[in-house]
């Protein structure tokens, strides 16, 4: 009979709207479009593309979408308190109870705006960096995407007799689901979705066909990241998606279950691949309290009916699919990755004999972690690198290796440019005596350069030290995973900076003392410290959305190696989603997402309690014998374990254009679902 009541249920044009939004929803992940454009200079210098040019596959796209139907929802807002027979004036007290979350957001918004204002990179803040994406436009975005979920998801007095938003939005999450599902097996099995030749036509116009047919998915080879751009954000997507989905599946015909368990059985794969650590930490953690928490729900409190007593042939039917269903995509999972040790995947096919992932950064940082000289392996670990008036100092704890330019040497290595070796107008010292003897060996080759000729000094010191002269370039292999590249000038020696300028100094760190944590999360501990001056530079407000490179210290050669064993590095952003609001919007802007982070969690928790227990929360009197149930239902769970899970993933990941409008949607959601209440 319910089946049957949920299709005589009236399509008005409220619900029209919101299966267009949901449409919307379903694809905005997916969205891909080829974009070539200049980037601002001041981009360039740290971004450097041929002609200062930036080829964008899926980020600038997406950023577009979100503008234009963000647009339409401010439009159709107006519209609605124009247009329709009964205009819906705005519920005050309504509005009283969701008093704090829309404050938290009008400062957070507010902070935004000033931070742009004050900001140094107005073209930047706007429309974010080159390599995000995520300007002003995109957070104003995303505030809007939340009041929308705020207003316009929220339950209506009229939902028995129409679909309601939780019936329409419902099957969208599900459907999306399904989608990363598929592509999932499509990436892992087949090849990346953006190397297959039907998708690169499709997101490319005829006269980009031929660039986006040589798109290559040489970054992530043994990941998948499918059209986020990263397998972080991936990760950190799906673990929103799939506690939402399962308990939207509970409730649904043994079909539209099955099909959802499925697919989140495929998300866990999904993760698996993306190979984010937290985000399959927080499905470990928060799928679990998902279901139980849901188990806990559906045993004290039931599931009322029509405003009825419990329905205990429905309460025993959910409880049950709820028990199968967990432990069906807990088996679908486990299955899904044990797969790829039968089945051959792309990666393995590609590159049989394995990838050179994160881990091998990691491993190259800090291979030496317990001999600060680097005198019992093939590795100079530096602890301090100094320029100073041309002469170049590199530290490996007590060991100096002192690098001068002999001027009259340089000078006739200029008068016979083509055959001179520039080598011999370079002296070696260890600070008081020169070190004479070389031998000669070979670089090894890296993914930019070939195999290069070069020399060692014969001082056992430095036996880790491999050096290559070519004309004015020179290349140090230090034993870390990349090379370091100085140049020859006839004022001393200079080091390569951003945009290939050359620099008369080694920016050196604004912070010391927490060196011991850089190698945390595979180097974001080093960012992190580094990030702290650019903190304290935010108090009031911060340097404007996507502008982190620019007040990052870059080109800190000592840090960089020891933490990700290269300083071709850009630090364009703080990998932690906290800090990153913080530098962007100040720390005001990140007290008051903070503010509306906890206050829906101890919010979630106290309506949760005092659902299951049926005692008074203390200040309303309120209990579920007089109507509090209606405030909350197993939807709301899975909202709640998604939108948590996707918290912590942001201690990790940075915000992103990809994934966090759906985070704000759902957020919205939930908090209006909260502070509503239908008796």
């Amino acid at each position: 009979m319910k089946n049957k009541r949920v299709k005589e249920k009236r399509i008005g044009y409220r619900q029209v709207f919101l299966m267009i939004c949901t449409a919307f929803w379903c694809i905005y992940p997916f969205i891909a479009r080829l974009v070539i454009k200049k980037i601002p200079d001041v981009e360039a210098k740290f971004f450097s593309n041929t002609n200062g040019l930036i080829i964008d596959l899926l980020l600038f796209s997406k950023e577009v979408a979100l503008v234009i139907f963000t647009g339409g929802i401010i439009l159709y807002f107006l519209g609605e308190r124009i247009f329709p027979d009964r205009i819906e004036k705005i519920d005050k007290t309504r509005i009283k109870n969701l008093k704090l979350p829309l404050i938290c957001i009008g400062v957070y918004a507010a902070f935004s705006v000033l931070s742009f204002i004050l900001s140094d990179y107005k073209e930047t803040a706007l429309w974010g960096a080159n390599s995000e994406y995520e300007g002003l436009l995109a957070i104003l975005c995303y505030l809007v995407v939340f009041v929308f979920g705020l207003y316009f998801l929220k339950p209506r007095p009229d939902q028995k007799k129409a679909l309601s938003a939780k019936d329409i939005f419902g099957t969208g999450i599900v459907i999306v689901s399904v989608i990363t599902a598929v592509l999932t097996l499509i990436e892992i099995y087949y090849k990346p979705i953006l190397e297959i030749p039907f998708m690169q036509d499709l997101i490319s116009s005829s006269e980009n066909r031929s660039i986006a047919r040589s798109i290559k998915n040489e970054n992530f080879i043994g990941q998948i990241c499918l059209t986020f751009n990263n397998p972080g954000f991936l990760g950190g997507f799906c673990a929103l998606l799939l506690p939402v989905s399962f308990v939207i599946s509970l409730e649904g015909k043994a079909v539209k279950r099955w099909i959802g368990i499925v697919s989140q059985g495929i998300l866990i794969l999904a993760v698996k691949w993306s190979d984010s650590k937290v985000a399959m930490a927080a499905l470990i953690v928060f799928f679990p309290i998902t279901a139980i928490l849901s188990y806990i729900y559906i045993r004290r409190n039931g599931i009322k009916k029509d405003g009825q007593a419990s329905n205990t042939d429905y309460n025993s039917r959910t409880k049950k699919n709820l028990i199968v269903g967990f432990f069906a995509v807990i088996a679908i999972g486990g299955i899904m990755i044990l797969m790829p040790k039968v089945l051959p995947t792309y990666s393995s096919r590609v590159r049989p004999e394995g990838t050179d992932t994160a881990n091998s950064v990691e491993h190259a940082g800090s291979v030496n972690a317990n001999d600060d000289k680097g005198e019992t392996s093939g590795l100079y670990k530096l602890s301090k690198a100094t320029l100073e008036d041309g002469v170049l100092n590199l530290w490996s704890g007590d060991a100096l290796l002192k690098v001068k330019v002999d001027t009259g040497k340089l000078h006739d290595c200029y008068v016979d440019y083509d055959t001179s070796d520039f080598a011999d107008c370079l002296i070696f010292s260890d600070g008081t005596d020169v070190i004479e003897g070389r031998y000669p060996t070979v670089l090894k080759a890296t993914n930019i350069r070939e195999e290069k000729q070069g020399f060692k000094l014969q001082d056992e010191r430095y036996k880790a030290i491999s050096v290559s002269v070519d004309r004015e370039l020179i290349i140090f292999d230090f034993g870390y995973k990349g090379t370091v590249e100085f140049y020859i000038t006839d004022k001393g020696i200079r080091i390569f900076g951003q945009g290939s300028s050359l620099l008369e100094e080694i920016p050196q760190p604004r912070l010391t003392g927490l060196e011991k944590i850089y190698s945390f999360g595979t180097g974001r501990g080093y960012i992190w410290a580094q990030a702290l001056p650019i903190i304290k530079d935010s108090l009031l407000v911060g340097g404007g959305n996507g502008t982190f490179a620019f007040r990052f210290r870059q080109n800190e050669i000592v840090g960089l190696l020891n933490t990700h064993g290269s300083c071709k590095y850009v630090i364009d952003r703080p990998h932690n989603w906290y800090i990153q609001i913080a530098c962007s919007a100040g720390v005001p802007a990140l007290i008051a997402v903070l503010v509306l982070f906890i206050t829906y969690i101890f919010g979630f928790l106290k309506t949760y309690k005092v659902i299951c227990t049926g005692k008074s929360d203390g200040k309303t009197g309120t209990t579920k014998e007089n109507g509090i149930g209606s405030k909350i239902e197993l939807f709301d769970i899975g909202l709640f374990a998604g939108l948590v899970g996707f918290m912590v993933c942001g201690l990790i990941n940075d915000s992103c254009i990809t994934v966090n409008p759906m985070f704000w949607l759902f957020l919205g959601w939930a908090v209006g679902r909260l502070k509503t209440k239908l008796d």
